[in-house]
């Protein structure tokens, strides 16, 4: 399956002024596949 893997990230994280939005998130994109984020704004 990892020859599959078109990108991978490790330990994102992400602030904003009062608010942690993602802490240690890992994300694996593999060939094929579609994904969206998404948040309140």
């Amino acid at each position: 399956m990892q020859d599959n893997v078109v990108l991978s990230m490790k330990n994102i994280n992400k602030t904003f002024p009062g608010v942690r939005a993602l802490q240690n998130v890992d994300f694996t994109l593999r060939k094929g596949e579609i994904h969206a984020l998404m948040g309140e704004n």
